[in-house]
Parts: structure tokens; C-alpha cells; sequence
């Protein structure tokens, strides 16, 4: 009797964390006698997308029959959240992750001045956008289809652009400075 008690009572005590934590009813029935078997039951208690029945029926004391566990499912199955869009440090860290410090310290300061690292800035004069303020903008498209708001795919893009015409962020900084108005 003292097993099957504790149990319950684990299993109620369960069931009422669970009842606070969500915004679902719960509902709790225990057997009105002492010598029948405590059921508790919990109905249509919803975790995300996927309702659950769970019914537990205890025995009235040490060697009594069986302890009996259901869980059912729906057949719908859940479709994973998309990756989170990478932050301008993720961004800042790949492109330190390639170049090095002396390297990332040019197109640091190149980026700050052409863009301040935004992934939306857009050149009011020219339409260059993004981080490494491409023109046309579109260009960046090459890279990746989220061209337009991931910073980590406008850090790729730039960096390859960087390499294929000045090769390396120093260059590409020693030019920008020697413009008047300033473009690389």
C-alpha cells in the first residue's frame, strides 16, 4: 500500500506542476473507496502541437496486479522551427574566424565606415546596401536567397568580393581611403 501510495502521490504532485506551467485543464479523479485501485487521469493535456492521454492506474498495495501506462499521440508529426537568422556578431565572428585579427581589423574598419555593420543600411546616393554595401544590391543574391537580411550571407558575399578585387581587407581599406567620396 505505501508504494502504490507514493507513486500517486509523485504522480499527482507531476500532474499539478504541469497544470500551472499550462494554460490547458487538467482534470484529476481518484477512486472513492479504499480498497479499489486509485486512477488518475489527465485528458487532452496539450504540449505544443501534440495532445497527450495519459492514464495511470495504481494497485491497492504490494504484489497487487499491474501497473498500467498509455500514452497516445495524433499522427500529425511537427514541423521544425527554422534555424534562427544569424546576428551581426555571428557575422562579425565568421569573418574574424577567417581573416585573422590584422585582416579583420582593416575590413572592420572599413565596414564600419561604409555600413556600421548594418545589415539594412542603403547608401542614400548610390542604393548600395547591406554590410559590404553591394551595388547593385542584388548581387549579394549569388551568395544565398537570404541575402536581404542574414548578416552572416552579406559577410560571405563581401569577403569573397574583397578577395576577387582588391585581395585582402587591407587593400581594400588602403583603397577606400584614397577615394574622395569613399567607395571600394
Amino acid at each position: 500500500m505505501c508504494l502504490a501510495t507514493a507513486a500517486l502521490a509523485v504522480f499527482v504532485a507531476a500532474l499539478m506542476l504541469v497544470a500551472t506551467a499550462t494554460t490547458h485543464p487538467l482534470t484529476a479523479a481518484a477512486s472513492p473507496t479504499a480498497e479499489a485501485s486509485a486512477i488518475v487521469r489527465a485528458t487532452d493535456v496539450v504540449f505544443g502541437q501534440r495532445a497527450m492521454t495519459v492514464s495511470r492506474s495504481l494497485g491497492s498495495g504490494r504484489g497487487s496486479p499491474s501497473t498500467t501506462e498509455s500514452a497516445s499521440a495524433p499522427a500529425a508529426t511537427a514541423i521544425p522551427a527554422p534555424p534562427p537568422t544569424p546576428t551581426v556578431d555571428d557575422a562579425r565572428a565568421l569573418a574574424f574566424a577567417r581573416l585573422g585579427a590584422a585582416q579583420f581589423s582593416c575590413l572592420d574598419a572599413l565596414w564600419r565606415h561604409e555600413s556600421d555593420w548594418d545589415p539594412f543600411a542603403v547608401n542614400p546616393t548610390s542604393g548600395a546596401y547591406g554590410i559590404a554595401q553591394a551595388l547593385p544590391a542584388g548581387k549579394m543574391a549569388s551568395t544565398g536567397a537570404d541575402w536581404k537580411s542574414n548578416p552572416a550571407t552579406q559577410v560571405k558575399w563581401g569577403l569573397e568580393y574583397i578577395a576577387a578585387r582588391y585581395g585582402s581587407p587591407c587593400n581594400a581599406w588602403s583603397f577606400w581611403l584614397r577615394q574622395f567620396p569613399h567607395w571600394y
